[in-house]
Order: structure tokens, then C-alpha cells, then sequence
């Protein structure tokens, strides 16, 4: 697609300057970004509670988690937490998990969903690039408007995929790096 050729192009440009060039660096502001963000969505999104899960320390993006359903978070995301969150929701949880990067106008959505088995008191966790339920569409088409407002674009897997040999992070072996990685995770 000539859409994906241009993206891939700004892409590059941004990975270049700041893994080969080192002529900006995206982290510095990393934390006033997400703070900016969280506040946007709380503002702009008020149906859908948010918890703002991004890395202090290490964080390549900010990355917020919905509550697609009523209710909010309580505390810290610890297994207790979880289990109790799950079990008030009645066993299972539906979360969308958006991840904009500190490099450019760039995201990640990703869908999921977690089960409290009572018996086992296991947890089950799955992630999902597509709403998991019909309702979580709404969540969706309203979080794509409010996005596209900011400039921020959804990438696909095709690009979020594609190697980025040159480039060595911590989170990669040698010339395994990817648009991801160099996006959004590169601690």
C-alpha cells in the first residue's frame, strides 16, 4: 500500500535519528507525555477507566489500559489485584491496552482478556489485536476518533513486524530488532 510505503518512510527517518544519529531523544519528556495522555483520555473517554501502566523508568511508551466495563481500578496491578478486580467483575475482565510512542505520532492496541478460574484460582490471560466482544467495538470506533484528533495512527502487525537490522537494543539479540521494539519497547 502507498499509505504503508509513506508511514514506513517516516518511520525510518525517526528510527534513524534517534538509534543511528543520536540526534533526539524521545525519553526525555517521556513522563509529561504520558501524564498529557492520561489526562486526554480521562477527559476525552470518560465511559472507560483507565489505568496508566507506563514504565517509570525504562518506558519507550506511554501505555494506558481501558476497563471495558463500568466500575475502576483499584490499586496497584498486582495478582491480588487482579484477582480481586476479576472476581468482582464476575471472573472475567475485557481490557483494551493502547501504547503511543515517546518516538513519534505512532500506537499499539491491543485486546484482552483475563479469566479467575474459582477452582484453581488460576488465572488465564489473552491478548487480541480485534475487540474481543461486540460491545468493545464502540470502544474502539470512539478511541480510533479521538486518536485520529491527536494525529496519532494505529500501526498494523505487517509494519509493527518488519526487522530493523542495523539497530541492537536491550530487549533484542543482534539484528532482531523491530519497528516495535524500536517504537515502543526499546529497554
Amino acid at each position: 500500500m502507498a499509505d504503508n510505503s509513506e508511514i514506513i518512510e517516516q518511520i525510518e527517518e525517526l528510527i534513524t535519528a534517534v538509534y543511528r544519529k543520536r540526534t533526539v531523544n524521545p525519553w526525555k519528556d517521556g513522563l509529561t507525555r504520558s501524564t498529557r495522555y492520561e489526562n486526554l483520555f480521562r477527559e476525552r473517554l470518560p465511559d472507560w477507566p483507565l489505568l496508566n501502566q507506563t514504565d517509570k523508568v525504562h518506558g519507550g511508551s506511554t501505555v494506558i489500559a481501558f476497563l471495558l466495563h463500568p466500575g475502576h481500578y483499584i490499586g496497584v496491578t498486582t495478582r491480588d489485584g487482579i484477582e480481586i478486580r476479576l472476581k468482582r467483575l464476575g471472573g472475567e475482565c475485557y481490557q483494551a491496552l493502547l501504547e503511543i510512542s515517546h518516538i513519534g505520532p505512532f500506537a499499539r492496541i491491543r485486546f484482552t482478556r483475563e479469566t479467575l478460574d474459582d477452582d484453581t484460582k488460576g488465572i488465564t490471560y489473552e491478548e487480541y489485536s480485534v475487540p474481543c466482544r461486540e460491545e468493545d467495538e464502540v470502544f474502539l470506533a470512539v478511541l480510533l476518533i479521538k486518536l485520529d484528533l491527536e494525529g496519532i495512527i494505529i500501526l498494523p502487525d505487517e509494519i509493527l513486524h518488519k526487522p530493523v537490522s542495523d539497530i541492537e537494543l536491550d530487549v533484542t539479540d543482534v539484528g532482531c530488532a523491530t519497528i516495535y521494539h524500536c517504537l515502543f519497547d526499546e529497554e
